[in-house]
């Protein structure tokens, strides 16, 4: 029996959505000062200030070509939004932190994403956030190796 639901079909259309408006937000709230890729990459960096990221962690998060991330990386060194530093156990490797400068930044971007979470949640109990996961983590299961 052939499926009807289009389930895909509608995940691609809310995501889209979603994508707009929290894209929206957060480019109100950087306003030119940097580009909404570099925003999101400060906001994953803060988010995960417990522990050191490193360029593999970026590519990870965002499913980004080691060639994009080195770039995007470059540019906002550049610009004095990141740091690379060497780390004592390797020093071929080089974690990735925030500056003062993008620390500012990260506050603003937070809040606008935040506000862009809050309205995609509103209405919606806890429970059936719970549920929803649980169903995400299964739809990433199916088609985890099919791609």
């Amino acid at each position: 029996m052939k499926n009807k639901s289009k389930l895909g079909l509608h995940i691609d259309k809310i995501n889209r959505i979603i994508s707009r408006k929290i894209d929206a937000a957060v480019i109100r709230s950087i306003d030119g000062k940097i580009t909404l890729s570099q925003a999101y990459v400060i906001d994953f960096i803060s988010d995960n200030s417990s522990r050191d990221i490193f360029q593999k962690d970026i590519e990870k998060e965002f499913d980004l070509k080691r060639s994009s991330v080195s770039l995007m990386l470059n540019n906002m060194e550049k610009n004095n939004l990141i740091k690379r530093v060497p780390v004592a156990e390797d020093a071929r490797l080089k974690k990735i932190v925030l500056t003062e400068k993008s620390i500012e930044l990260s506050k603003i971007v937070s809040d606008a994403i935040d506000s862009g979470e809050n309205q995609l949640a509103k209405d919606i109990t806890p429970e059936e956030i719970e549920v929803f996961y649980k169903v995400l983590g299964k739809i990433r299961n199916n088609l985890e190796g099919q791609i």
